[in-house]
């Protein structure tokens, strides 16, 4: 059986990995839980063994996911490995992973952000010749072959202090995170994107006015880019940093059973209808 074996910077050596459970390459392995971009599986990069290869995935919806053949005592800048790739995982949208990457035997770098782990994999003589499982055809993404002069297209950063001004405009507008919470309960409970609800289903379940939560959306990407046109970001940014989570989901959740008690989601559900007409 092939064998994959992983630096440890927290056990200060290598660690060999079980072929039976997926090695998940989240904020604790990477930086040791400092790094709060980086996220926590099922929403991060891994590695797993299937059909007796060891495959390198993604789930991550932020950051891409680089890989580079090496020497095995090399450890260098992130940069680096960007520019040597072998493997680009692009981020992962939906509920589709992008195309897995199959690891050969030898010494990888992973690099994830700005932070690289090293990686050894060995492969057993009588799984030289087995081929890997197809990809399957039609799916959003696929690794690609890096190439020389390639750079990845870079999204306008947040500005510096653009988690402290959204946690002021949730305490000032609790409602705003709850509806935010409600919006985005999906991503919240384990999704691989901020897949949204609805907008309407948001409003009727939270009693709330017409328009309020396309509103809230435009005044958090204000608040965090001094822009808007970054729909696609916004609710991994709130979720990356903490500003939303499942304990406002929970509040939110309750929130729209008391409504549906008090017969406000009825109400709310006609005043929409009629708003529409």
């Amino acid at each position: 059986m092939s064998e994959l074996v992983i630096w440890s910077a927290a056990a200060g050596g290598w660690q060999k990995c079980a072929p039976d459970e997926i090695t998940w390459l989240d904020r604790s392995l990477l930086s040791g839980g400092r790094d709060l971009t980086l996220h926590r599986s099922p929403r991060c990069p891994g590695l797993r063994h299937v059909h007796h290869r060891w495959e390198l995935f993604s789930r991550d919806v932020s950051h891409l996911v680089y890989a580079a053949p090496t020497a095995p005592a090399a450890v260098p800048d992130h940069r680096e490995v960007e520019a040597a790739a072998r493997f680009v995982l692009p981020l992962a949208h939906g509920a589709f992973e992008p195309t897995p990457a199959r690891l050969d035997a030898g010494a990888w770098l992973i690099s994830v952000g700005t932070w690289v782990l090293p990686v050894r994999v060995s492969v057993a003589p009588g799984d030289r010749d087995r081929p890997t499982s197809p990809a399957a055809d039609g799916l959003p993404g696929t690794y690609e072959i890096h190439r020389p002069g390639h750079s990845p297209a870079r999204r306008k950063p947040p500005v510096p202090d653009a988690v402290p001004r959204v946690a002021r405009y949730f305490q000032r507008n609790p409602t705003a995170c709850l509806a935010m919470a409600y919006y985005y309960q999906d991503f919240i409970s384990g999704g691989l994107g901020p897949q949204p609800r609805p907008m309407d289903s948001v409003i009727v379940a939270l009693d709330l006015n017409k328009g309020a939560v396309s509103e809230y959306k435009k005044e958090l990407q204000r608040h965090i880019w001094n822009e808007q046109g970054h729909q696609r970001e916004l609710g991994e940014f709130l979720l990356v940093n903490g500003l939303i989570g499942p304990a406002d989901l929970g509040r939110a959740l309750q929130a729209a059973a008391a409504n549906e008690a008090g017969g406000r989601t009825g109400l709310a559900r006609e005043r929409l209808r009629y708003n529409k007409k």
